[in-house]
């Protein structure tokens, strides 16, 4: 006997991959704040921020592959790379191109809206760590 069908199991899932990713990102802030890294460190601070971005890529490919499954369909190659190497442009094509024509807006438009909830989610969680810790400057 087959379980239920792959729709709602997917969007849930889909869901989480979306809160993994604010998760992340605010995690990124608080171990880059955390750390407290002077310029004379910037390598490693760097490889810091370099690692948080792969994960975030990482759970964002992720989110991709099962909206692939949900939609039954299958991605070349190609964009597999193009997408790991030039995200912002390759998404929004992946997504335009997955969509009928009065989805296609909406989507594009989310997709911005979590790069820029990511970035605010780092923002918050290096704010917060500095917080608690009494080394943010207070006005």
């Amino acid at each position: 006997m087959n379980g239920p069908g792959p729709g709602p199991d997917l969007r849930l899932r889909k869901q989480a991959t979306l809160i993994a990713m604010a998760g992340t990102a605010l995690v990124i802030g608080a171990v880059d704040a955390s750390f407290g890294l002077p310029s004379a460190q910037d390598g490693l601070r760097l490889a810091i921020t370099v690692l948080g971005n792969i994960a975030l890529l990482l759970i964002g490919f992720h989110w991709l592959n099962l909206d692939a499954r949900e939609l039954v369909i299958r991605r070349p190659l190609w964009l597999d790379v193009c997408i790991v190497l030039f995200a912002a442009i390759f998404v929004p094509y992946y997504l335009y191109k997955t969509r009928p024509q009065p989805r296609r807006l909406p989507a594009i438009a989310s997709f911005f809206a979590l790069v820029v909830g990511c970035m605010l989610a780092t923002a918050i969680g290096a704010a917060l760590t500095l917080q608690l810790t009494g080394t943010m400057a207070t006005p």
